[in-house]
C-alpha cells in the first residue's frame, strides 16, 4: 500500500521524507500530526509522525485535577481521537561517512474510516490559506465584507474546493485586524492623502486630542459635492451608527435624488455626541460645500440641536418622523393609542405638508395630553 517506503529509505533531506508521508496521507484520506522529536547536538535523531486520531481525549477528571493544581482549563472542543496506531518514524543514521534518515517504524493499519474524497477539503492538511487566499481576504476586509460572505465569494470563484472554512476566513480577518491595530487610523489618513493627490475635489479634515488620538474626521469627494449641489435642498443627518471597536460615531450626511434614491453628501466620525463635535462637522460641511442646506432633518438630540443653532443659522431644522412616531407609545396614554380618531388626527398633524401650523389648528387637537 505504501510503495514509496524504499524510495525514502535513505533520504538525505528529512523534509522530503516528511512531505512524502503527508502526500500519502492525503491520498489515503487521513490527517497527520508530528509528535515530540529527539535532538542531539542540534541534529534531529528521531522524528515520529502519527495519525491525527492517535491517542485518547482527556477526561473531565483530568481537567478538574488540573484546576485543583492551579492550571487553567482549556476551552472545551470536539475530539476525534480514537487511539489509532498508524504512524511512521524517521531515524537519523550516520555510517561509513554517509548520513541520512531511514524509516525505522511504519504502521499503516487504522482503526477508523478514511475521509471520503468529497469531504477532504475540510481536512487540516487542505485547510491552508496561501498568499492568494490571504490577499483576497485582505481585499474583502478593506471593502468591509465579512468572513462568511468572503467564503461564499471564494466558492463562486474557485468552486467548492476552496481550501478553507468560515472559521479559517474569520481567523485570518482577526489576524489582519490585530496586525493593523494601533496603525489603522494612520492608514486611513494616508489613504485619504492619496485620494487628495488623485483628485483635487476630495476634501478631508481631522482633529486629534492632547494624547494624539483621533476625535473627529470629515471627508467628502467630488461625487458627493455634485450630489449636494443637485439634490441638497434638504439634508438628513444621523448619528446612530457607532458599531466599531473605538466607539466612534459614524455620521453621514444623506439625501434623495429626483428618483427617490438615497445619495450621500458627506460623512464623518466623531468621538462623542456633544455640541462641539456636531458643530465641528457642520462647520466643515458648510466650508466644503460653500453653502448651508435649506433644511436639515435630525433626531431629537439636544447637542445636535444646539450645534445647528450655532452653525446653521439660516437652516430650517425638522425632526425625523421615525423618531416622533417611535416615541408616541411612551408619550401618550394607552387609551389614546387604541383611539382610531386620535391616530387619524395625530397623523394628519405630524405628516402635514404645512411648514408652520396655525394655533387655531392645534387648538382643536386636544386629548388631555400633558406637555
Amino acid at each position: 500500500m505504501f510503495s514509496g517506503v524504499e524510495a525514502c529509505r535513505r533520504s538525505e533531506i528529512p523534509i522530503r521524507a516528511f512531505t512524502f508521508y503527508d502526500v500519502y496521507a492525503h491520498a489515503v484520506g487521513f490527517d497527520t500530526r508530528k509528535q515530540a522529536m529527539r535532538k542531539v547536538d542540534n541534529v534531529t535523531t528521531w522524528y515520529p509522525v502519527v495519525c491525527n486520531r492517535e491517542g485518547k481525549k482527556k477526561s473531565d477528571e483530568d481537567d478538574h485535577l488540573n484546576a485543583r493544581s492551579g492550571f487553567s482549563i482549556k476551552r472545551m472542543k470536539l475530539s476525534k481521537r480514537c487511539g489509532c496506531k498508524a504512524s511512521i518514524s524517521f531515524k537519523f543514521l550516520s555510517k561509513e561517512g554517509l548520513s541520512g534518515y531511514i524509516i525505522q517504524e511504519f504502521n499503516e493499519v487504522h482503526n477508523h474510516h478514511m475521509v471520503e474524497s468529497e469531504h477532504q477539503q475540510f481536512m487540516s492538511s487542505n485547510r491552508k490559506l496561501d498568499d492568494v487566499h490571504q490577499k483576497f481576504i485582505l481585499d474583502c476586509f478593506k471593502a468591509n465584507i465579512g468572513p462568511t460572505l468572503t467564503l461564499k465569494v471564494l466558492k463562486e470563484i474557485l468552486g467548492d474546493l476552496v481550501g478553507c472554512t468560515v472559521g479559517d476566513s474569520r481567523n485570518a480577518s482577526r489576524d489582519i485586524k490585530a496586525y493593523a491595530h494601533g496603525f489603522d487610523v494612520q492608514m486611513v489618513l494616508d489613504d485619504m492623502a492619496k485620494k487628495k493627490e488623485m483628485s483635487e475635489a476630495f476634501t478631508n479634515h481631522y482633529e486629534v486630542n492632547a494624547s494624539n488620538q483621533l476625535v473627529a474626521l470629515f471627508w467628502c469627494d467630488g461625487l458627493m459635492k455634485r450630489n449636494y449641489h443637485m439634490f441638497g435642498d434638504f439634508v438628513a443627518f444621523d448619528s446612530t451608527y457607532n458599531t466599531n471597536r473605538y466607539c466612534m460615531i459614524f455620521t453621514p450626511f444623506t439625501g434623495k435624488d429626483n428618483h427617490g434614491r438615497p445619495v450621500t453628501f458627506a460623512a464623518g466620525l466623531v468621538c462623542s455626541e456633544k455640541t462641539w463635535a456636531f458643530a465641528w462637522l457642520f462647520r466643515h460641511f458648510v466650508e466644503c460645500m460653500g453653502v448651508a442646506p435649506k433644511m436639515i432633518v435630525t433626531d431629537q438630540d439636544l447637542g445636535m440641536r444646539s450645534a445647528i443653532e450655532e452653525v446653521l443659522v439660516g437652516t430650517r431644522h425638522h425632526w425625523c418622523m421615525w423618531h416622533i412616531m417611535h416615541k408616541l407609545a411612551s408619550k401618550v396614554p394607552n387609551r389614546l393609542l387604541r383611539d382610531d380618531e386620535f391616530k387619524k388626527e395625530f397623523n394628519a398633524c405630524v405628516w402635514s405638508d404645512l411648514a408652520f401650523l396655525d394655533t387655531d389648528v392645534l387648538q382643536g387637537f386636544s386629548y388631555g395630553i400633558d406637555d
